[in-house]
């Protein structure tokens, strides 16, 4: 009997009751009966399931002291008395069998999101920035004030502010200490949280020569910070600063590494960049000369990389970071290569249009591409059932980029093979007799597919048929759920 009347019973490990590590644990109750595993404030006992005057306690699973009973398994099953005679579960699950929330576990520690980082200044470093902190005007402040603390208040999140807004008003001579101080930790700056701002700013408003310098801490290490999660950044925004010929040498790093960086999460926003700017640098080259073929010969610089991704084009259409790659080659590569892209692109137009992925490059083709591609998706789209595809969570999207960056016959082919009646004998046996049209306004994707012609559908026979069959069927239109976008926009037309 426990101090306040209640009867509990422990837990008897080994034949002779001593804590053997090996042996099996023995439950042992009040009046000899099973028992069940609780843990008390000293450790685990267990209470009796059967005789009257034992308090019910709930069961939990043993923790606390280590993963499992000495001896016992590590997810032994424990009897339950509320879960059925004679049923056992596993102790990490609830009276439903349900797996119990990590956070209601005793061990489980919450993380809060919100929670400050620590800070990494020094004490006089610290005092500093309580004064510029409080002070009324950071503006008497500059990095003078700072020197030999510069390092400190980059790895600090207030400090780190600070020093940018420097670096955004700051004369040379200010850049300069900050450079001092920085260059010899470039390397750590580089790929921390506060740090990488910080070499952000000197890129965008550093002097040439200050972007020398910093060219230089990348030589080398070109690859191994585009795949890091704040190197990448710094990459990024050198790859916006530096000149032309600069960058020419830092690309050649990424040879052989291409489908590295694409498929990494980081890397992949660092080949987006370098198709980006390097394309749009041989334009603006070519634009401001008049030189013809000059983007041509530029825009060479990142041909490796074109074509490495066409080498893999459908495997990286349908890649979730591969496929951001393709979108920024149709956005911003010159003509010569753009070509190619699409030609390849067009070899799997059919795989890739409900692909999670490559439906969103198909989407760039539509608005990018030839009225060569628009027509070969339109036809993929017709033949295999204008319906079907609409109801489909991605393709359904192509459907609606094809209404929207399509010529007039595309966009009335579309709207006919919506005004086509269902007959017997079709895949879907669903709705004979009635329209496609009527069909597609009571399905979850396919509604926005009619919103979009109804907006984007040249005036004429096929508009003027589309709204004559919606108007005289607009009652029934109000009782579906997905339709009532499409009523409230017959009212205006």
């Amino acid at each position: 009997p426990g101090s306040n009347g209640h009867t509990y019973a422990y837990v008897q490990y080994g034949a002779d009751g001593g804590m053997t590590m090996n042996a099996q644990p023995t439950l042992v109750a009040a009046g000899g009966a099973p028992a069940t595993y609780v843990m008390g404030p000293n450790g685990p006992i267990a209470v009796s399931a059967a005789p009257p005057g034992v308090l019910p306690l709930n069961t939990v699973s043993y923790g606390g002291h280590g993963s499992s009973p000495p001896g016992g398994a590590g997810r032994s099953a424990i009897r339950d008395r509320n879960n059925g005679a004679g049923m056992l579960r596993s102790p990490d699950r609830d009276l439903r069998g349900r797996k119990k929330n990590a956070l209601s576990s005793p061990r489980a520690k919450r993380v809060d999101k919100n929670a400050a980082t620590p800070s990494k200044l020094g004490p006089e470093a610290s005092n500093l920035l309580n004064d510029i902190r409080a002070a009324k005007s950071r503006n008497q402040w500059t990095i003078h004030e700072i020197q030999g603390h510069v390092v400190e208040f980059c790895l600090d999140q207030n400090g780190s502010r600070f020093i940018q807004q420097r670096l955004e008003v700051a004369d040379a001579i200010e850049k300069n200490a900050v450079m001092d101080e920085i260059i010899p930790a470039i390397k750590d700056l580089q790929n921390d949280v506060f740090g990488n701002y910080v070499v952000q700013k000197l890129y965008e408003f550093g002097t040439e020569g200050m972007k020398k310098d910093l060219k230089g801490t990348l030589e080398g290490n070109m690859l191994l910070l585009s795949l890091q999660m704040y190197g990448c950044r710094v990459v990024q925004k050198a790859l916006e600063s530096l000149d032309y010929d600069d960058l020419c040498e830092l690309l050649q790093e990424f040879d052989s590494y291409v489908l590295t960086c694409i498929q990494d999460q980081n890397g992949n926003h660092v080949m987006q960049k370098c198709i980006e700017v390097m394309s749009v640098k041989a334009k603006d080259a070519e634009f401001r000369s008049g030189e013809v073929g000059l983007s041509m010969s530029m825009a060479q610089r990142i041909q490796f990389i074109v074509d490495d991704v066409l080498a893999n084009v459908k495997t990286l259409c349908c890649h979730p970071y591969g496929c951001r790659v393709l979108q920024r080659m149709l956005e911003h590569c010159v003509d010569y290569q753009k070509t190619a892209t699409l030609d390849k692109i067009q070899l799997c137009h059919k795989a890739l249009l409900d692909d999670q992925y490559g439906n969103y490059v198909i989407q760039h083709v539509l608005q990018y591409g030839r009225e060569s591609d628009r027509d070969s998706l339109l036809k993929i789209i017709v033949e295999n059932d204008l319906l079907k595809l609409s109801r489909q969570k991605f393709a359904s999207n192509v459907v609606e980029k094809l209404l929207k960056y399509g010529n007039s016959h595309q966009r009335n082919t579309i709207v006919r093979q919506m005004l086509r009646v269902v007959t017997e004998g079709e895949t879907s046996q669903e709705g004979v007799g009635s329209s496609v049209l009527l069909l597609m306004v009571r399905d979850a994707y396919a509604n926005y597919v009619v919103q979009t012609a109804i907006d984007v559908v040249p005036e004429g026979n096929e508009k003027r048929m589309l709204l004559e069959e919606l108007k005289a069927n607009e009652v029934q239109l109000r009782n579906y759920t997905f339709a009532k976008h499409i009523v409230a926009k017959l009212g205006v037309k």
